[in-house]
């Protein structure tokens, strides 16, 4: 008699490898961007690493958010809402107790609860961006080229004029970064094509890689010589983007220069299985290694290495960082972190629906 195969599942679509690489290249630059911070000033190496870098991480990790981005109130809520709260409240004891803040001076425990800290930002963000993947959707799938051309429109006007706005509870990285993930969003078949473009023709990886190290080397030898430090992420960060002499033309050059990045990356890079094998683990080590950084700095162990040359202080960050990435990117922790995020939208609807099963057969 012969067997009968089981029917593949045709319905989910395929993971994209692309997608996976450039989350793990991020998660690399985001922990040492941070890791590193406490030096700029100390050396132009840091400056110059920090400043490129800078440009386009976050815009490549927002990019990801997008292309995969799916509209769903059930996850929403119980996924992503969930984890950022819980995160937020795992938080609030290591700020009191191991950074000794005065969360009533700022605000008390619910602005420490709702009121991202530090990168929980990111988090914070995806949940609102989020509400907009319906809009989003319907102008990439009903009016086609017009339609994604309006939207992408949109969110750069939107995100260029919240740049005149101090806003409250933590939105200015809502609005600032959201061209990035909308782009994802509107764009992930032009972006699916242009990967597979570059798997098959070496000049699509060649000329984008020069450019990138081109442009990239041009601009840190600058950092290097110049006659005093260059701090030139307040157009990205501050809250108030066209503070101290920055306009609306810094901002929409930055959105220019994060995606023209963000694609050369994704041709040159999108294919190398190791990032993407670390890029399906960033979720502990994004959460983990700003406390993780913030108690090294609390113990006094960057003061210390400070004192030190520059080769150690490199060695020091490098071992710090590193050891933060392969710690929580270690496959028990993500386990762990896995089911905590999905323990009401995943894990709990799956024991009851196991148990009704049983209880059906029975």
């Amino acid at each position: 008699m012969p067997q009968i195969q089981p029917v593949p599942d045709i319905g989910k679509p395929a993971r994209r490898v692309y997608v996976d690489a450039m989350k793990g290249f991020g998660i690399l630059l985001v922990v040492w961007g941070h890791f590193e911070e406490y030096y700029r000033g100390a050396s132009p190496l840091f400056n110059g690493s920090f400043e490129c870098m800078y440009l386009f991480h976050m815009a490549l990790f927002c990019l990801c958010s997008g292309l995969v981005a799916k509209f769903n109130w059930r996850k929403l809520i119980l996924q992503q809402v969930w984890l950022y709260l819980l995160c937020q409240a795992l938080l609030i004891p290591f700020r009191t107790i191991v950074l000794t803040e005065d969360l009533a001076a700022s605000g008390g425990l619910l602005t420490a609860l709702l009121v991202p800290w530090r990168h929980m930002w990111y988090l914070y963000s995806l949940i609102f961006w989020e509400l907009t993947v319906p809009l989003l959707n319907t102008l990439r799938d009903r009016y086609q080229l017009p339609g994604k051309l309006l939207g992408m429109a949109a969110a750069v006007v939107i995100a260029l004029a919240a740049g005149w706005v101090t806003w409250p509870f933590a939105f200015a990285r809502v609005f600032a970064f959201f061209p990035f993930y909308a782009a994802g969003v509107l764009f992930r078949e032009e972006i699916d094509r242009w990967f597979r473009a570059a798997r098959k023709l070496l000049s699509l990886r060649l000329l984008p890689g020069l450019a990138f190290v081109a442009v990239y080397g041009f601009w840190f030898v600058s950092i290097l010589r110049a006659p005093e430090p260059v701090y030139e992420n307040a157009r990205i960060f501050q809250d108030t983007a066209y503070g101290a002499g920055y306009t609306v033309a810094d901002r929409a050059i930055f959105y220019l220069i994060g995606l023209a990045s963000s694609l050369a990356l994704i041709a040159v890079l999108g294919n190398v299985r190791i990032l993407a094998g670390l890029g399906k683990r960033t979720l502990p080590i994004y959460i983990m290694h700003m406390p993780v950084y913030a108690f090294l700095v609390e113990l006094g162990t960057y003061e210390a290495a400070g004192g030190k040359g520059i080769l150690a202080i490199a060695g020091w960050v490098f071992l710090a960082a590193g050891g933060c990435i392969c710690l929580f990117g270690a496959k028990p922790v993500t386990a762990v972190f896995g089911f905590a995020a999905n323990l009401w939208y995943k894990v709990l609807p799956g024991l009851a629906k196991r148990a009704g099963d049983a209880g059906a057969k029975a």
